[in-house]
């Protein structure tokens, strides 16, 4: 299970998995995965930290992250751009973001996370460059922006689903109550081993979370595969960005 979650939800090379028929037992392993892409990326901005300046650290260490996911998510926060901004009825807004064209708020969504988290993960990185100490510090960050991200999709999914053919719907049949708790927990164990940046971080996160979700429900009627999708990106900008203001 833990394969194919890898297999759906990043692009690294784990071999061909198959298509389950459904989600039930690869929703759970959504946190390890979280732990993968921060793993990964602290290491991206370690490595280009030895050579380059640091606010190309940031730059390449979002590409990293871009990469590994595959832009899966990204295409969640174009699609929510796009359609959550317009003033009109919750069945347009669902055409809206079934359509591949990206629009001007789709367009800026995109540039913002983007930059959001190319410039914090240079600031992190500038300020955790000494010692073996730092570079656990910063792995913390990142893999803690990555989890509870993923964490958070779990209280995403107690929204009822807002196209019933889409996504979001198969991901609603694949849950489990024993699965979804141990999920949900991850994100807050991640931020408590982060200390009080980590509780900061979580608060932040949580504020994100009821935001997006709020306006998915009022305008939309309930989730998509987009606005999870939006979220994790939403979560781990905010995560990032919480996090450089503990730094010295």
């Amino acid at each position: 299970m833990l394969r194919a979650a890898i297999a759906f939800f990043t692009r690294l090379p784990v071999g061909r998995a198959p298509l389950p028929s459904s989600f039930q037992g690869i929703l759970v392993w959504l946190p390890v995965v979280g732990l993968l892409v921060g793993g990964l990326v602290t290491l991206a901005v370690c490595l280009t930290g030895l050579v380059l300046p640091t606010s190309l650290c940031g730059i390449l260490g979002c590409l990293v992250w871009v990469l590994v996911t595959g832009g899966l998510h990204l295409d969640g926060v174009a699609d929510c751009g796009d359609g959550l901004s317009v003033e009109t009825s919750p069945a347009r807004r669902l055409e809206i973001m079934k359509d591949s064209r990206l629009g001007t708020f789709g367009g800026t969504a995109l540039f913002f996370v983007l930059s959001l988290k190319a410039v914090s993960l240079a600031a992190l990185t500038e300020s955790f460059q000494n010692g073996y100490e730092s570079l656990l510090s910063l792995a913390g960050i990142c893999c803690m922006a990555a989890i509870l991200a993923r964490s958070l999709v779990f209280l995403a999914m107690r929204l009822p689903s807002a196209r019933p053919e889409g996504l979001g719907e198969a991901l609603h049949a694949g849950l489990s109550r024993h699965h979804e708790y141990l999920a949900l927990a991850a994100g807050p164990l991640i931020c408590l081993l982060n200390g009080w940046q980590g509780l900061l971080a979580f608060a932040a996160a949580l504020l994100m979370t009821c935001f997006l979700l709020s306006a998915a429900r009022k305008r939309l009627g309930g989730v998509t595969g987009d606005v999870f999708g939006c979220l994790i990106e939403s979560v781990e900008c905010t995560v990032l960005v919480v996090s450089t203001l503990f730094l010295n």
